[in-house]
Order: C-alpha cells, then structure tokens, then sequence
C-alpha cells in the first residue's frame, strides 16, 4: 500500500472514530441527564462508554502507528476547541 493510499485509509478510518466519538459523547449526555452521578447504573454506564471509547482506541492502533494517531487526535481536539470558539454552547 503506498503512501498516498495509507493516508486515504486513515481520513476514512478517523471520520468513523469522529461519528463514534460522538455517538459515545450524546449516550453520555443521556446518561448524565437520566442519572444522578451517585447512581449504580450511571457509573456503570459511564465506565462501560470509557471502555468501549478505549478499545476503539486500540483497534485503530493495530492498524496505524501510535504516533500517525496521536497526530490525527489532536487535530480532532483542535477542530472540536475551534468550533466550540465559534459556535459556543
């Protein structure tokens, strides 16, 4: 696979991570709305949504090195920062 194929799999891969990302961040939301943060079953549901977040994670490292992810991250984290800038909630 070349270079310019690689990287094209990785922009594909990253915009699924993005759309889990945020499906994870809106059961989040219904948890956090739905139980106190005392409750049994929102602890375990956020601790179950970390999980799932950690093993996508890792997943995406056995394709990709560590550092083209850790790169392709932190711009993710400076898109969201810049939107949340100009459209804050």
């Amino acid at each position: 696979m070349g270079h310019i194929e690689k990287e094209e799999k990785l922009d594909d891969v990253m915009a699924y991570y993005r759309n889990v990302r945020e499906a994870l961040a809106g059961l989040n939301d219904i948890v956090a709305i739905n139980f106190n943060e005392k409750n049994f079953y929102y602890q375990a549901a956020m601790d179950n949504l970390k999980a799932l977040h950690d093993n996508v994670l890792e997943v995406l490292k056995t394709s990709f090195t560590p550092r083209e992810i850790r790169i392709r991250l932190r711009e993710l984290e400076f898109d969201e920062k810049e939107a949340e800038q100009v459209f804050p909630l």
